[in-house]
């Protein structure tokens, strides 16, 4: 899995950095079947705001072959933050995952192949 975090003008600690990669191996995980076909590249973008200590943004963009997922989110602790993103995006890649599975599961017959 291809990981890039960025730090926007942040200072950050080792520790942060570790959460944010533990958070990501989770998306990994899901998307290990597509993983031997495509590769995963996953985009962490942190933005900490100095002056308004209650926003910070948390921005994820996960890409492996016809899976693609995105999230944003705002929140006052960054661990939070990373936390609820990286929870959105698992929920869209299942979500995308049921859709593509039941399309392959559809049987197809006279009657259902009418319209076509």
């Amino acid at each position: 899995m291809n990981i890039k975090i960025n730090f926007h003008q942040m200072p950050h600690s080792d520790g942060l950095d570790k959460h944010a990669r533990e958070k990501l191996t989770k998306v990994s995980s899901l998307l290990k079947r597509a993983e031997n076909l495509h590769p995963i590249t996953a985009e962490l973008f942190l933005n900490a705001q100095a002056t308004h200590a209650h926003h910070h943004e948390v921005e994820l963009r996960v890409k492996s072959g016809s899976v693609s997922a995105s999230a944003h989110e705002t929140n006052a602790d960054m661990y939070m933050a990373i936390d609820s993103v990286v929870d959105k995006v698992i929920t869209q890649i299942k979500k995308e995952k049921t859709r593509t599975d039941d399309k392959r599961q559809k049987v197809h017959t006279e009657k259902t192949n009418f319209g076509l």
